[in-house]
């Protein structure tokens, strides 16, 4: 099977092939998710106020710098190269970087997968590389800079070379491995990494990687393959949009609703912050409460209550440390897109977003106003690539659905009226929105004289067959002798 389509292929300029390919190995898409679900989905954030406090995982451990990049993974498969995302997208052909693997073709045992970080290099002098750095060099056939693409290996997924020709089971192992299979590579390296014990060494590696300009953190990985992301905390202005009640204190906020401002004026929902002293969720509580407005959005915290929207009025600064664009299977965040007016709150429809990770209330921005520019979306940028955060979310507008099949049943007993009735209706609207699904199975069981005279139950089903199917089992099940068809 091709590991690449070429149907997607467009030329990037002479002697180039496109990167815009797409996985269609499907082993190989099943390897890529599980890995960014067990391995890198576990990643825990460490920051580096604990750092300089001297809290570090005990033992030796292995350093590394976090290279501001895209996790992809490097397949050595028979004589070709290739780099694909976690979620299927393929580089190949005469880029640079691939280029440079060829020396790895002859060193590996059977098809090899290693993972690493994709990021654009830059010219001394310039900076870090950051991640919106990468958009923009594997970009259309006029903005394309593949010679600025590099690949930092950093673990191994399966296969190996003549002295380990299967995938290690000590870290360690697999980071020689690589060193062995990309050694003497300009653009295409094993990740840099270093033994320390101890905080007082891994503080030295922070401060010749991170403050000296080459890594947005540290990489700490233990002796027994926990591994933790050390960077720097990262601020950010929002608007509060709503709050909980305090389950634990009285008159006290629980959690705040936080949102964005895109370009346009709407606002992007990017997660709730819980984490502030007692007297400060009081001062919000006598703040907030009174003020609650109509929204037809609805948004739960982790303890099921639900948030009341509040006009978008205070701007606080909340310290996280870490703003992810993807999931642990590496699909995009999708966050709602809201407009604000008098009548109160009113959706528009999810778009690509961000989570933030341990979100700690840091102060009330009394100096900002809630407009396009205190609380710009754009302040997640540096961390990560979300490329229609600014474009215009348009709402909506989804297809009515379809009645198939209506079916109701009656029967008197001692005076009272008892009703049973089915429903099946095609939503058609799937396709516009995958949170739909494509047929609904609804049963309704209504007796007057029952402890709990209205019951309900629905099912859903992918197909009209399977929607009949279920409809017909309901009826065989439920309706028996005495009732009669009225509808």
């Amino acid at each position: 099977m091709s590991l690449f389509s070429t149907d997607s292929a467009r030329p990037l300029g002479k002697g180039k092939q496109s990167p815009a390919g797409s996985l269609l190995d499907t082993e190989l898409a099943a390897m890529f998710r599980n890995y960014k679900r067990a391995v890198a989905g576990s990643y825990r954030a460490l920051p580096f106020e604990d750092l300089a406090r001297g809290a570090v995982p005990s033992g030796v451990l292995q350093v590394s710098p976090k290279v501001d990049g895209e996790l992809w993974f490097l397949v050595l498969d028979e004589q070709q190269a290739i780099l694909c995302s976690p979620t299927g997208r393929v580089v190949s052909g005469d880029v640079p970087v691939l280029l440079e693997a060829k020396a790895a073709l002859g060193r590996k045992q059977g098809r090899t997968v290693l993972a690493g970080e994709l990021f654009a290099a830059k010219a001394p002098g310039q900076g870090r590389p950051r991640v919106g750095d990468l958009g923009a060099a594997m970009g259309g056939e006029a903005q394309a800079q593949v010679e600025r693409m590099a690949y930092f290996a950093f673990d191994v997924l399966h296969g190996g070379d003549a002295e380990t020709p299967q995938r290690p089971p000590l870290y360690v192992d697999r980071l020689a491995l690589c060193q062995r299979l990309l050694a003497g590579g300009k653009r295409l390296q094993a990740i840099k990494t270093e033994a320390a014990t101890g905080a007082e060494q891994v503080m030295q590696r922070w401060n010749e990687w991170v403050e000296g300009g080459k890594g947005e953190g540290l990489v700490v990985r233990t002796a027994d393959n926990l591994v933790f992301k050390l960077k720097p905390t990262i601020d950010i202005d929002a608007a509060i949009i709503g709050y909980t009640d305090s389950s634990d204190e009285p008159e006290a906020v629980g959690s705040l609703l936080l949102a964005m401002m895109r370009d346009d004026g709407q606002f992007q929902v990017i997660g709730a912050c819980g984490n502030m002293p007692t007297e400060q969720r009081k001062a919000f509580y006598q703040q907030l409460s009174g003020k609650s407005v109509a929204s037809n959005y609805r948004y739960v915290n982790s303890k099921g209550a639900l948030y009341r929207f509040v006009p978008p009025e205070t701007v606080i600064e909340v310290k996280v440390t870490d703003i992810q664009g993807e999931d642990s299977s590496g699909d995009p965040i999708m966050r709602m897109v809201l407009e604000h007016s008098q009548t109160g709150w009113r959706t528009i429809r999810e778009m690509p977003g961000v989570s933030i990770l341990h979100p700690v209330f840091s102060r009330i921005r009394s100096d900002k106003t809630v407009n396009p520019v205190d609380i710009r979306v754009a302040q997640v940028l540096e961390r990560v690539q979300i490329d229609s955060l600014n474009k215009k979310a348009e709402r909506l507008v989804l297809p009515a659905s379809e009645v198939i099949r209506r079916e109701v049943y009656a029967k008197s007993a001692k005076g009272q009226q008892a009703v049973r009735k089915l429903v099946i209706w095609r939503t058609n609207k799937e396709k516009t929105d995958p949170n739909y699904p494509a047929f609904v199975v609804h049963w309704t069981d209504f007796s007057a004289g029952r402890k709990t005279p209205l019951e309900r139950e629905v099912r859903l089903a992918p197909t009209l067959g399977e929607a009949l199917k279920i409809g017909d089992e309901m009826i065989a099940e439920n309706i028996k002798k005495g009732w009669d068809k009225v509808g």
